[in-house]
């Protein structure tokens, strides 16, 4: 009976460079035969692990992405979740200039997200008021000498912005992320408002309402990209 003799020998050589071990294994027979092969293993170096156990990411800017891609700032600013409502910041916004607002958007400021507000004073000037959407606080408070004046507008619509905005929840089921007074196109001195709300289904709405009779005169849906 032929014998067989197998001799083993591994060597191994890591390698490292830019993470990267690689094993040479060589083998023969009592012939003299010798094959080699090589295989690699990629070892992602721990610096550049994104993964978190919460299933987020982090940019390079530092800020936490879900796995859609989106900023948590970004998110709640489309969707409103975790938000102040839009009926308590205008409360909010008239506290600490009480008047007429005739703007109210939910934005993203510096990574704090805030609902802008302007509004004309009973002081008859108009004013910038950004407030915390997440605690409620007023983060600005100045006025604005470069808002243009549209008075006669705000005078001619009979409905503020909170109604409005229940208005615009209502016919949507959705939360209101933006409400804006602007003239009418063919009659500069009647107000309409222009509103935006975002329902649970994550569809997008846009509204545009009497600024009078708060009827809904148009109503847009637009799927979210999510």
């Amino acid at each position: 009976m032929k014998r067989k003799v197998i001799i083993a020998t591994v060597t191994a050589a890591v390698l490292i460079a830019g993470g990267t071990a690689t094993a040479f294994g060589v083998a023969g027979d009592d012939d003299g035969d010798k094959t080699g092969t090589a295989s690699q293993t990629h070892l992602r170096p721990a610096e550049h692990d994104d993964d978190h156990a919460d299933g987020q990411d982090r940019d390079d800017d530092g800020r936490d992405h879900d796995d859609d891609g989106k900023d948590d700032g970004d998110r709640a600013e489309d969707t409103g979740a975790g938000a102040l409502s839009h009926d308590r910041a205008a409360r909010a916004v008239l506290k600490a200039v009480p008047g007429t607002v005739t703007e109210l958007e939910l934005d993203t400021e510096r990574d704090r997200l805030v609902w802008e507000a302007d509004v004309l004073g009973k002081d008859a000037k108009w004013h910038e008021v950004k407030i915390d959407a997440v605690k409620g606080g007023v983060v600005t408070n100045r006025v604005d000498d470069h808002k243009d004046d549209d008075r006669a507008t705000v005078r001619a619509a009979k409905i503020d912005a909170a109604e409005i905005g229940e208005k615009a929840a209502a016919r949507t089921g959705g939360t209101v992320t933006s409400v804006s007074l602007e003239a009418d196109r063919d009659d500069h001195d009647k107000g309409r408002w222009e509103a935006e709300t975002v329902d649970k289904k994550g569809q997008e709405h846009e509204l545009v309402l009497d600024g009078t009779s708060g009827k809904v005169l148009h109503h847009e849906t637009e799927q979210d990209d999510d």
